[in-house]
């Protein structure tokens, strides 16, 4: 049993140009969707479309280089050529953009299933199921659906006559609220104009997310003042992976060299683009990659925190060990900030006061100017016992029952 895809691209906008290569933040329409597809584990799309100009096929080019299957189709016969027996086909309506979470849903094993919502003045763009429901953009249908659609005489539209048969067989019905449209989170973008209020809405929505002090309180407000640039070029997301492994590795040259102050002031912008790259995750098609490429980087920053006296150990050629206050307390403080993201996770729907918690950022912040200065013996001994007294509050502050 595998999962297809069909995404609708043959709708055009006022000055001709498809729907689907609209773009919004830096990446077309098209490119999130296939993204978001192969997220949910799609391997194989097909694009209905009507007319193939040069600009849709270079999309698709992209699409492929990310290892996913794109096959142009005009009819339903087309479609029927790609689904075996079993298969489940996804539909994701013409210039529709929505969240991984949508997409996570509708993928789910089971029966064929519709996503709808109420009919307001914010849904007018979605195809009317009933009098009182519009379609939300996607459907899981069947390979029965696909060869009934083959076996129809005439030409048809496969997206509407596809969701037709599904809501005629009784397909499950998954719930979206309108207020998510008015968000932005959830919307079919009709023309450029509606393009830029949801890239707009979409920027003042992102939270910051996860836990940490320097992250929340430093970082994140820095990226998100330049967000409006960094998301205009597909370029800062395909790049700034490699610039940030990049910071963090001369970080480790550096301390290695005997240059601490230097290698603490590079792992200050090397943050900065980790930070960036959880921004970016909001918004860009690598979201999923960029999500994997991150957990490594910040794993390799995490541990070179710990190691970074022993690095400064190598520098010139006694190769002291480091002062004991801090060889043994630079691991307890790796050890701290990993205890407060292990509390975090567990805590489930209990994440309040994130920005309590110590950070790697927090912790290079700091010591920067104590390695720049001479006393850094001194704030190696303070971090530890600053990050364990932020957990306590922490735990106590979290674990309070909200009021009502």
């Amino acid at each position: 049993m595998a999962l297809i895809a069909l995404i609708g691209a043959s709708e055009t906008l006022p000055d001709g140009s498809l729907r689907a290569l609209v773009t919004v933040a830096g990446e077309t329409l098209i490119e999130r969707q296939a993204a978001r597809l192969a997220d949910v584990g799609v391997t194989h799309i097909a694009v209905a479309v009507g007319a193939v100009p040069a600009e849709l096929l270079a999309t698709c080019d992209r699409i492929r280089r990310r290892g996913i299957r794109v096959t142009s189709v005009r009819v339903a016969g087309d479609l029927m050529n790609m689904v075996e027996s079993d298969d489940r086909i996804i539909l994701v309506a013409d210039g529709l953009r929505a969240s991984g979470t949508h997409y996570a849903a509708i993928a789910r094993p089971g029966s064929p299933a519709i996503l709808v919502t109420g009919d307001t003045m914010l849904t007018q763009g979605f195809e009317r199921i009933d009098a009182t429901r519009r379609w939300g953009g996607l459907a899981c249908i069947s390979d029965k659906m696909v060869a009934d659609l083959a076996a129809m005489p005439g030409e048809w539209d496969m997206m509407l006559t596809l969701l037709r048969l599904a809501v005629q067989a009784g397909a499950r019905r998954l719930y979206c609220e309108p207020a998510l449209f008015e968000q932005g989170e959830i919307a079919i973008v009709t023309d450029r104009p509606t393009a830029a209020l949801i890239e707009q809405s979409s920027l003042q929505q992102v939270e910051y997310g996860g836990m940490g002090l320097g992250r929340s309180a430093i970082m994140m407000p820095l990226i998100r003042l330049a967000g409006p640039l960094l998301v205009k070029s597909p370029n800062t997301a395909r790049y700034l992976p490699y610039i940030t492994a990049f910071l963090w590795i001369i970080v480790a040259l550096l301390a290695a060299s005997g240059l601490a102050a230097a290698g603490a002031l590079i792992a200050v912008f090397g943050g900065l683009g980790l930070a960036g790259m959880r921004f970016l995750s909001a918004f860009r098609a690598e979201s999923a990659a960029q999500d994997r490429a991150r957990a490594v980087i910040r794993t390799f920053a995490w541990g070179l925190l710990a190691i970074f006296p022993w690095l400064l150990s190598l520098a010139g050629p006694a190769h002291k060990m480091p002062p004991f206050s801090e060889a043994a307390l630079a691991p307890c403080l790796a050890a701290a900030i990993l205890l407060a993201r292990w509390l975090y996770e567990d805590s489930g729907e209990r994440r309040r006061f994130h920005w309590l918690l110590p950070d790697a950022d927090q912790a290079w912040i700091l010591l920067a100017p104590a390695l720049l200065f001479g006393f850094a013996p001194l704030m190696f001994a303070i971090l530890p016992l600053l990050a364990l007294l932020q957990i306590l509050l922490w735990v106590r502050l979290a674990r309070r029952p909200e009021s009502r």
